[in-house]
């Protein structure tokens, strides 16, 4: 038996005995009712019934609350500081400019097309459950396997870079603090990087509901710190830093280490494609949010308009205030170049207020990014992809997925050893963070693509411009896929090697090499996304019995009035 869910309603017409599969079919009318008492299901867990799971998260996620998950996820102003570096130290202030506004607008369809797969199987497990719809039997359980892993390391990935960036922003702070005199070694650095995991981590595990309103207030943190550096900056900038229109919107300069400028130009993409990562995670909550179905595309979508316009609007300040010493900025001792350019405008005090706020922010940026990867660690733990599933995939008291954070936080601490190599060792996780979630995101629309077994969900473009949506989604993430793949340098060292690759690779190998171990491999257990709602009825008889009486006497009244539409079940 296929271990996902078939659509439509079994055929009960010419059995006299009842099936396995029309008990499933039933007890998807029941999953919503509430220990020791009589409730219909709501149209969310129905739905969520409908793919083969159970509702196990609360549902405390409104729409304003889901918009927060994708938006707190990007971090605006805090993920520009941390990764301007690479536009602004390739093609200076115009690179920085316009590949920001541009690399925006060209992902806004990669969030359409997204948002049609999160609209029409809105579950916790996003991209791998998506796969396993979309994929024929024959390459299901492999093409799940691989977009779990590829997913599960991309949010890790970005989660740990996040905790980084943020790591850095407080040495700068320290430094600038100490007149320059305190300069954080590299063991003082992950000292600082378990410290922010460890305080991220217990932001993390708390209830459903308390984490929705926690979105709801990193909204308002996140909008703050976007005007606090705007208005900071404007108004105290002297007038002998500030640039010249020309200089910020035409005047091209190549800041990086490759000859050709329209490399350059291409490597600034990196810039935006990292800042706005993040904004599909509200696929992550799917199953913790209201009206899933129509709130996580919308948050997909309306997320990565709002960062497009406030992030450009940040970017175009800090081009304007920045004076013209790119290079040094790039190469500042305090290690960010945002640090350097609010220290030359605002002084001591002015930047380290201003660099502190942003180092909160970045905290709250980090939190919501170990939800994200806690839930889709949950997910995939939950259809037993992971080594120790069982143990992952327990939900804790306050019914969050405790044990799945801690796996998070014990990957991202591995990670984090990267920077007792180098920069270049550490900073790779940027790229690794984008590369494996893009592969992810691309396995579904592939196999939509090919296979064309997409049933569209409420948020649906038309097929015309749904097919070519996702042709250029595909498209569009492949070319950045290989782009993250590129070194700095033109002809690099070992020291100036981009690892990214060697750690995707790796990743690749275990996951496939563990898929195909004999005897203990994924193929001898990994079938794809479990149906959970027959873990109900093995593990309650009382329940089974009541489906089972309920069709029973529903055959019994089919030549009469007809069967109902709603079953109840008290559970004791």
């Amino acid at each position: 038996m296929e271990n996902y869910p078939q659509d439509g309603e079994p055929d009960i017409s010419n059995s006299t005995s009842i099936s396995r599969c029309e008990k499933i079919f039933k007890a998807r009318e029941a999953l919503g009712t509430e220990e020791g008492s009589i409730t219909l299901i709501n149209s969310d867990d129905q739905l969520l019934a409908s793919l083969g799971y159970r509702p196990e998260l609360k549902r405390e996620f409104s729409y304003l609350t889901v918009f927060g998950q994708s938006f707190g996820a990007m971090g605006i102003a805090p993920a520009i500081a941390e990764s301007m570096i690479f536009s602004l130290g390739s093609a200076g202030a115009v690179g920085m400019v316009w590949t920001y506004l541009v690399g925006c607008l060209l992902l806004v369809p990669v969030s359409f097309s997204l948002g049609e797969l999160g609209s029409s199987m809105p579950t916790a497990g996003g991209l791998y459950y998506w796969v396993a719809r979309l994929t024929p039997p024959r390459q299901r359980a492999f093409m799940c396997w691989l977009a779990g892993y590829m997913n599960v390391l991309g949010y890790i990935s970005i989660y740990a870079s996040t905790i980084y960036a943020a790591t850095l922003i407080l040495g700068a702070t320290c430094s600038i603090g100490s007149d320059g005199v305190y300069v954080a070694t590299k063991y003082q650095n992950y000292g600082m990087f378990a410290a922010t995991t460890f305080l991220t981590f217990g932001m993390t595990c708390v209830s459903s509901q308390l984490l929705s309103r926690l979105n709801l207030s990193y909204i308002f943190l996140q909008f703050g710190m976007l005007l606090a550096l705007i208005i900071a900056l404007a108004a105290g900038t002297p007038s002998d830093l500030k640039n010249s229109g020309s200089f910020v919107f035409g005047d091209f300069e190549n800041t990086g280490f490759w000859t050709s400028n329209g490399w350059v130009f291409m490597l600034s993409f990196l810039t935006p494609v990292w800042v706005v990562s993040g904004f599909e995670s509200s696929a992550t909550i799917a199953e913790e949010a209201s009206n899933a179905a129509k709130a996580v595309p919308f948050a997909m979508v309306s997320s990565l308009v709002t960062a497009t316009i406030t992030g450009w609007a940040v970017i175009i300040t800090i081009a304007f205030c920045m004076g013209t010493d790119v290079i040094g900025i790039v190469t500042s001792p305090l290690g960010q170049p945002l640090a350097q350019i609010a220290f030359n405008s605002l002084g001591k005090n002015g930047s380290i207020a201003l660099l502190v706020f942003l180092w909160i922010s970045s905290i709250c940026n980090c939190s919501i990014l170990m939800v994200a990867a806690s839930r889709e660690t949950f997910a995939f733990a939950r259809d037993h992809g992971l080594p120790g599933s069982r143990f992952l995939r327990v939900l804790s008291s306050n019914k969050t997925p405790a044990r799945a954070v801690v796996f998070v936080a014990v990957c991202t601490l591995a990670e984090g050893l990267l920077m007792l190599v180098n920069t270049i060792a550490i900073n790779s996780i940027f790229n690794l963070a984008i590369m494996g979630l893009y592969f992810a995101y691309c396995m579904p629309l592939i196999s939509r693509l090919i296979f064309g077994r997409f049933t569209p969900g409420v948020w649906y473009m038309g097929q015309t411009l749904s097919q070519i949506s996702a042709v250029y989604s595909v498209a569009w993430m492949t070319f950045v896929f290989i782009l993250l793949l590129f070194p700095t340098y033109p002809d690099p060292t070992p020291q100036e090697m981009n690892y990214a690759v060697v750690v995707l690779g790796f990743v690749l190998v275990f996951c496939v090499g563990y898929y195909y171990t004999p005897k203990y491999g994924g193929k001898t257990f990994f079938t794809g996304p479990v149906r959970t709602i027959d873990e109900i009825l093995d593990e309650n008889p009382q329940i089974q019995a009541a489906i089972e009486n309920k069709i029973q006497e529903e055959r019994d009244a089919a030549d009469g009035a007809g069967s109902t539409d709603e079953v109840v079940i008290e559970k004791t």
